[in-house]
């Protein structure tokens, strides 16, 4: 199964005539973590996937904590779908370097659940109703019900959701279409994101050699987006600038998250900053 994708709130109201109007939806806080996905075969569990189905070697331990649990539910068949965060690593960054491990646990890692996909057909609000009642049946403290804020129509009490999960230094909110069905592979206004700054996910194409206090070192790093606009951006750490000035090959070709002020109308971008490499992504998988 494919995952759906999030579509920026601000381009659906874009369009001449939005889909979202006078939709009805469920508003969650976007947590600052890695999407993650768990299939269950008729109560057997296998391990936790991002979101680019790649197994995640450092929550092996809450997979099988995870299938032991499933077991004794031998009528189940589907996908959990949830945000990944760790009680000691509460910035992206951190985070996303320790869940990207291969040889050690991340510590205290929890599952923030908000979907569970049974079948494809059902409206979202069945499949959360289904969800809630089994992690809650459930009772593991590392898997928990992400909350719905509010459901509703009003776009304006969205954004307003959104500006108070900002001033307490949340990342923004997830829009889900209380009557849409999971739309496999598509990115569409079932599923939608509000988020303060504009964020790309670009394709490292190089990197270029820093002056002054980085010289010898990478200075910045060469980026494209699909609509084949190019950008150099910074904000390295000084470990990662030296890492890729000795081994360039270790971060061309990865998608990285760059973060903005904004979009500008010619494709650029306003003050761009790199955030982190997207270890969950597949290649290809890029704005």
């Amino acid at each position: 199964m494919k995952m759906q994708k999030a579509l920026h709130l601000h381009l659906e109201l874009a369009k001449k005539n939005p889909k979202c109007n006078e939709q009805m939806y469920s508003v969650f806080e976007k947590y600052d973590g890695w999407f993650g996905t768990l299939d269950v075969v008729h109560g057997e569990a296998g391990y936790i996937r991002s979101s680019t189905g790649r197994l995640i070697p450092s929550l092996s331990g809450l997979s099988m904590k995870l299938q032991d649990t499933l077991s004794q539910y031998p009528f189940l068949t589907g996908r959990f779908i949830f945000e990944i965060l760790s009680h000691d690593y509460k910035d992206f960054h951190t985070l996303n370097g320790v869940l990207n491990r291969k040889s050690e646990q991340c510590p205290n890692a929890y599952l923030m659940v908000h979907d569970l996909v049974i079948t494809p057909d059902d409206a979202f609000s069945a499949r959360y109703k289904e969800m809630k009642r089994l992690v809650t049946e459930m009772a593991m403290y590392e898997v928990r019900v992400a909350p719905v804020l509010i459901t509703t129509s009003n776009i304006v009490a969205m954004q307003t959701e959104a500006r108070s999960i900002w001033s307490s230094g949340g990342e923004g909110v997830i829009l889900k279409r209380t009557a849409a069905p999971y739309s496999e592979g598509k990115r569409n206004c079932d599923l939608m994101k509000i988020k303060e700054e504009c964020t790309k996910d670009l394709l490292v194409t190089g990197v270029v050699a820093g002056q002054g206090k980085y010289s010898n070192t990478v200075g910045a790093l060469l980026l494209k987006s699909k609509a084949g606009h190019t950008f150099t951006v910074s904000g390295m750490t000084d470990d990662e600038r030296d890492e890729w000035w000795h081994t360039p090959e270790k971060i061309i070709g990865q998608i990285v998250e760059v973060k903005a002020m904004k979009e500008l109308p010619d494709g650029s971008l306003r003050e761009p900053r790199f955030k982190a490499i997207r270890w969950n992504k597949a290649a290809g998988d890029f704005d």
